[in-house]
């Protein structure tokens, strides 16, 4: 993924600071344009971080969480995630299943991130009398291992619809869905949980946006697959040439960080050729 990173600093930025996709977790239905490619890094601090397949707790840095959305036609985007290397503390540890196989010394243990391979439509135009209409469909591939207690083994599958309306200058944007995931305590077993994400942004001036994040997952989970809710609260802007991000977040289920923080940089580059 070096290239990556190198496309960060290299290449001319769109104007539009509305691309903007960091540090929003929930999706907009709308797709990046045909020929453009949004490419973003940055870094999060997380901390009472909790990995019960492994019974591994502390904080998590996550150094290097990039993603680059592509504009595949006029209503298609592709999706590619991951993070170069996640660094967990331990500050406790705790009987788990995987505890077993871990094959690291001392208090600390790092690995690469999961990649996330991901499509979104955009189905309907967003109108006046109604908000745009997008579906998402993702899969997480197991690239951190069970040895480092940062993974575990499992293959993953995301369903959503996708909703994005402005009222007023407020952009509001609404997920709901499904994903299943590995049971990785069960061999051949998988958990089912309803996903959610709801968002808005507020634009204070054309080139500051304010937003605030409310996402996560309920159902019956296990070890590994449990319920999620999560608060993101933060900004975007552009300047000096690129589309920066800060936020912080605070956790609600003793599956999530308690807290955290993050920040990043965005560009969207403009490929002719692929605006076919």
């Amino acid at each position: 993924m070096k290239p990556l990173t190198l496309l960060c600093f290299c290449v001319v930025l769109s104007p539009s600071l509305s691309a903007q996709q960091r540090p929003l977790v929930t999706e907009p239905a709308l797709t990046v344009k045909a020929g453009d490619v949004l490419v973003d890094i940055g870094i999060e601090f997380l901390q009472d971080v909790h990995f019960p397949f492994s019974g591994l707790r502390g904080d998590l840095t996550r150094a290097g969480a990039a993603s680059l959305r592509l504009g595949v036609g006029r209503k298609a985007e592709l999706q590619i995630a991951g993070t170069f290397q996640n660094f967990l503390n331990i500050e406790r540890r705790s009987v788990a299943p995987n505890a077993p196989n871990l094959r690291f010394q001392g208090d600390s243990t790092s690995d690469v991130g999961d990649i996330t391979v991901a499509m979104k439509w955009r189905l309907l135009d967003e109108q006046p009398e109604r908000p745009a209409l997008g579906f998402r469909f993702a899969t997480d591939l197991p690239n951190a291992g069970n040895e480092s207690g940062l993974g575990n083994d499992e293959t993953n599958f995301h369903v959503a619809l996708l909703l994005e309306k402005e009222v007023r200058r407020l952009r509001v944007l609404a997920n709901t869905g499904l994903s299943i995931l590995g049971d990785p305590d069960r061999g051949g077993a998988q958990d089912d949980l309803f996903s959610y994400g709801l968002a808005v942004l507020y634009p204070l001036t054309s080139r500051l946006n304010v937003i605030a994040d409310f996402y996560g997952r309920a159902g019956e989970g296990s070890l590994g697959t449990d319920e999620q809710s999560l608060l993101r609260l933060g900004g975007q802007i552009k300047a000096v040439g690129l589309f920066w991000d800060v936020s912080v977040l605070v956790g609600f289920h003793n599956s999530d960080p308690s807290s955290g923080v993050a920040i990043g940089i965005s560009k969207q580059l403009h490929f002719p050729l692929l605006g076919y």
